[in-house]
């Protein structure tokens, strides 16, 4: 990199430092995940939606169920191989990479186990704060942007 273009580089980072610092002394506040506008916020540029957190919790009990599945078949289709490969030095070798999937398998079983009512308590908490937090606001009025004058 050549300094003029090391030197450019550390512009834009100090240009954009100082939009971070002209946003707090405004007050205005965005969420990338809102669609707010990059205006003053509103009410709807910082409410959530529990969709998101319960399509998940869905997700991670689809994956569950798959995953329990899985483990099944896995195990009975290697339910004769002892037998059949008995006297092999691969038979341990193939006892061994089961034992190894089906505790990946049951990991995965048990994190999503956990995970699906965690996920669908973040949507109901965040339903709950946004509820407090609109009630605490009204009657308040908004402060203007300083831009719209």
């Amino acid at each position: 990199m050549t300094t003029e273009a090391y030197s450019e580089s550390w512009r834009q980072l100090i240009d954009l430092a100082g939009q971070g610092r002209e946003r707090a002394a405004t007050g205005r506040m965005s969420l990338a995940s809102a669609g707010g506008s990059g205006s003053a916020a509103s009410s709807s540029d910082l409410e959530h939606s529990d969709g998101p957190w319960t399509t998940a919790a869905g997700v991670a009990e689809a994956l569950r169920t798959s995953t329990t599945t899985a483990k099944g078949r896995l195990t009975s289709a290697h339910s004769g191989v002892t037998a059949a490969t008995e006297g092999l030095s691969s038979a341990g070798v193939l006892k061994s990479v089961l034992t190894s999937w089906e505790d990946r398998l049951s990991s995965v079983r048990d994190e999503c186990g956990t995970l699906a009512p965690k996920l669908r308590r973040v949507g109901k908490d965040l339903g709950e704060r946004d509820a407090k937090v609109k009630s605490s606001l009204r009657g308040v009025d908004a402060p203007s942007d300083p831009k719209e004058k």
